[in-house]
């Protein structure tokens, strides 16, 4: 993930993250990360890939989730730090996360033991 852009899309609501989550991985070649459930309806979409695609997801994303519900708050980072990864993938509560084509529920303890192994 160090090389790539990471996005992030904060919304008020599941549906209006899947559906900024659809919106973003159709508009460009970006891959899905996963979600992350913040609690109170808080749900934040992970994204990566290139920066000019990444920038071009997350506006897609977010002009979708706004139709639907409401975006708390949205951010590219260009080429993260190695760390970083580490904070994204760690979160106490279930976590979506795409593998390959598929999206998963997992504990992100297990979650971090695929990513490690990788």
């Amino acid at each position: 993930m160090a090389k790539m852009a990471l996005g992030l899309i904060e919304t008020m609501g599941l549906v209006a993250a899947i559906g900024s989550a659809d919106s973003a991985l159709k508009s460009a070649d970006v891959k899905l990360i996963g979600f992350d459930f913040a609690g109170n309806g808080g749900t934040t979409v992970k994204i990566e890939g290139e920066v000019s695609a990444v920038k071009f997801a997350l506006e897609t994303g977010v002009a979708t989730a706004e139709k639907i519900y409401r975006v708390l708050s949205w951010q590219v980072i260009p080429k993260p730090d190695n760390g970083t990864e580490s904070i994204i993938l760690a979160n106490p509560k279930k976590v979506l996360f795409a593998e390959g084509s598929n999206v998963k529920v997992s504990t992100s303890k297990s979650h971090n033991k695929k990513a490690k192994k990788s």
